[in-house]
């Protein structure tokens, strides 16, 4: 029997729109074009200027998105995964990363933090590892869970993303009525848990996304003048 009561859609996930916000940073980020100025003459900051750590976030999960995991990418996206419940879009973007190494528990392992704090793209993805058996002891059960859980997550739903229609067909005919009824019991009684880190970043990775604003180019200062007192 299919898995009752998932509602399916176009595939779409919160990684694409961040994804979407590298984009547009990018676009946003002044380049060699002339700068614009505001009302009063002055230079008005661009986007990467205004916010520089939501910038590297947005481009380090977009380019681990396009596969692009290298030690840059890899270190930018740990050091905002450990911050905690707020980064679930690195955690799920490090996972990512880990499976497309073939590290495939550790990957798991991301996702899930980033599934339990009730990331719906990370619910998707785990949903999918659970069926599999990927980096985890596949249990169709709970991945069913994980599929329900993402096919009903508010947060997706609020941005007007319908859920992927593959989840739900992947599930098809995979459990007994009997199952069905377990992994909604597991849905409904699911609360959302945030990881906290427990050990230290080494301080070379915690340094890969400490960044500081970019000043736009200063005006130059009128020249001031005082009367000589002598």
């Amino acid at each position: 029997m299919s898995v009752a009561g998932i509602r399916v859609g176009s595939r779409a996930g919160l990684l694409v729109v961040l994804c979407a916000a590298a984009i547009a940073i990018t676009a946003c980020s002044g380049g060699g074009a002339a700068r614009k100025r505001g009302a009063d003459g002055r230079i008005i900051p661009t986007l990467a200027e205004q916010d520089p750590s939501g910038t590297l976030y947005a481009r380090a999960v977009s380019r681990a998105a396009a596969g692009d995991c290298n030690d840059d990418t890899m270190n930018v996206l740990t050091c905002f995964a450990y911050r905690g419940h707020g980064y679930e879009g690195a955690q799920t973007a490090l996972g990512q990363c880990y499976l497309a190494s073939g590290n495939s528990a550790e990957g798991a392992e991301w996702i899930r933090r980033a599934a339990d704090a009730g990331w719906a793209d990370a619910q998707r993805q785990l949903a999918l590892l659970y069926l599999r058996g990927e980096g985890v002891s596949q249990n169709a059960v709970e991945g069913a869970k994980w599929a329900r859980l993402y096919s009903r997550n508010a947060r997706l739903l609020s941005l007007g993303v319908q859920p992927d229609l593959t989840v739900a067909a992947e599930f098809s005919g995979v459990l007994s009525s009997e199952e069905n009824a377990r992994s909604e019991q597991l849905a409904a009684s699911w609360m959302p848990r945030y990881w906290t880190a427990t050990t230290e970043l080494d301080q070379s990775v915690v340094r890969s996304c400490a960044v500081e604003g970019r000043r736009p180019p200063a005006e130059r200062p009128g020249i001031v003048t005082t009367p000589n007192p002598y």
